[in-house]
């Protein structure tokens, strides 16, 4: 597992194009910059990232009212700050929309920082913003994506409920569940994706697009791990 969260990382276009320009003024080979300038600018464009995203988040869009009705739970994949803003702000739709009926699961914690007490710090913003505090289950223990799917199991059983995770991991998630016997019904947010509609500024290049598709590669390779071990 170590190993290969170790290729991942160095497999993050942010870093291996790096190391690339870094290699090409090491051993002064001009072609290792050029290339790694010309692949940094193509990563760091929102047509690239668009590509990139589209597999991942083409099957899913945003849940309707209607399918809000169809569980009485709602599970809440946590996956770190830059993405829990909007997750959380997703599952506030929902239990505002339901007039906070349903029970809300928080799922995870920062594997790098276990102490953070991030399932803590979402369930404060949802009674802040008016959610009842015994509607909300704060499941603390999972590091990753599989061991998310076994311990939110126990608490859901086989009844349908609504996961709320971005977009662009749903694909990987629903599948793990759904190798467990659960039935999650997809509740996308934080979608990556432009929407191939572009501009003159969406071809210079942009820190946000050279992080998403970091966000990109970690999730395909997640998918390839999941499936090689399975």
């Amino acid at each position: 597992m170590l190993f290969f969260k170790i290729i991942q990382i160095f497999l993050y276009p942010s870093i291996f194009f790096l190391i690339l320009i870094l290699f090409g003024f090491l051993f002064k080979k001009k072609y290792l910059i050029i290339l790694g300038l010309f692949f940094y600018y193509l990563f760091s464009i929102t047509f690239l990232s668009d590509i990139i995203f589209y597999p991942l988040e083409k099957d899913y869009d945003f849940l309707s009212e209607q399918e809000m009705q169809k569980a009485d739970k709602i599970v809440l994949l946590l996956g770190g700050k830059e993405s829990d803003v909007l997750r959380a702000s997703e599952v506030l739709r929902i239990s505002h929309l339901s007039n906070h009926e349903k029970t809300i699961i928080i799922s995870g914690t920062d594997p790098i920082n276990p102490k953070s007490e991030e399932a803590q710090g979402v369930r404060n913003f949802f009674i802040s913003r008016g959610i009842p505090q015994d509607i909300i289950i704060i499941e603390g223990q999972s590091r990753n994506t599989k061991e998310n799917i076994q311990n939110v199991k126990e608490i859901v059983q086989e009844k349908p409920f609504l996961l709320v995770t971005s977009a662009y991991h749903l694909k990987r998630a629903e599948k793990e569940f759904e190798k467990v016997s659960a039935n999650p019904i997809p509740a996308p947010t934080d979608f990556k994706r432009k929407g191939f509609d572009y501009g003159f500024f969406d071809f210079l290049p942009s820190s946000i697009n050279l992080r998403n598709n970091d966000l990109a590669i970690k999730e395909y390779f997640g998918i390839f791990y999941y499936n090689l071990i399975k």
